[in-house]
């Protein structure tokens, strides 16, 4: 006796109505699926820029920090700025290894400064950036630029283009400027632009006497009254690291000696004469 064949080809009426709900199913999804492709695309917030200016690389990043002298709220962004010399970026590319080799190539990133151990007769060590854990971060950050760009020549040039993305991750944020290396270098048209847009902002130089018109941006990077008094001369606020108390300043708010009563994102009077504040700021050398 033949098989009675229901409906369409289907053997049952249980069948045919779980093919039915299938294929529903499957319309409904496929319609979803065009609807998505049509909706436009959130455009993925860029979170680093680089690019070269001279024989430096330049850096911008917008991420968290776990400084809590910087900024206690682990999951507040904020926007750093690096600057690597092409020698360390070579450094790095080449798969040369040792820390000293790496701070011994800041000739043109950390220039004159006093704690450069690019510079003869200074001692390894003396700049809070050579740490271990340091070094790691900043190699990390090198060897991830290097994936996107294979050499310092394909690096790009400061442009419009860059200078309205870094503005961009800017705004309404706070800003570090010189995490690594002399913020100097940096373009100042780019400096203005960001420190009228961002949220507060902090830098250091210790080019102060070569570049006056920064002292609106940064404090000079002093050690004693006689080199604060000469920076007032050029125009600056300075942030004086002391080995002994200089009660005539405002002792940094974000240090030990401090009680660790603010955060440098929060206090934000490390921003030259644009920003907060009038006086000289101390800090106990550390």
């Amino acid at each position: 006796m033949k098989k009675r064949i229901y409906l369409d080809g289907f053997k049952t009426l249980k069948d045919k109505k779980r093919y039915d709900k299938i294929s529903d199913y499957l319309d409904n999804q496929y319609e979803l699926f065009i609807k998505d492709k049509a909706k436009p695309k959130k455009k993925k917030k860029i979170s680093r820029i680089v690019y070269k200016k001279d024989n430096t690389i330049q850096v911008f990043r917008l991420g968290t920090t776990s400084n809590d002298k910087i900024e206690a709220d682990k999951k507040r962004k904020i926007v750093q700025s690096y600057t690597f010399s092409k020698d360390q970026f070579n450094h790095v590319l080449n798969g040369m290894k040792g820390m000293k080799e790496f701070y011994g190539k800041a000739n043109t990133n950390c220039l004159s400064c006093p704690f450069n151990s690019a510079n003869l007769g200074t001692k390894f060590g003396a700049c809070y950036t050579m740490k271990f854990n340091q070094y790691v971060g900043f190699l990390s950050m090198l060897k991830g630029i290097q994936k996107e760009f294979k050499s310092f020549e394909s690096l790009p040039d400061f442009d419009k283009d860059i200078h309205s993305k870094i503005v961009d991750i800017c705004k309404n944020t706070y800003v570090r400027f010189g995490t690594y290396g002399e913020p100097s270098l940096h373009p100042i048209e780019l400096i203005e632009n960001i420190t009228n847009i961002c949220d507060t902002w902090t830098g250091y130089t210790h080019q102060w006497f070569r570049n006056p018109e920064l002292s609106k941006y940064f404090m000079a990077s002093t050690h004693n009254e006689f080199q604060e008094k000469n920076a007032r001369l050029k125009g600056y606020r300075s942030f004086i690291a002391t080995k002994e108390r200089l009660n005539q300043f405002i002792n940094c708010p974000a240090s030990a000696e401090g009680n660790y009563k603010s955060t440098c994102s929060k206090c934000g009077l490390c921003s030259g004469t644009k920003g907060k504040g009038n006086k000289s700021i101390f800090i106990l050398e550390h």
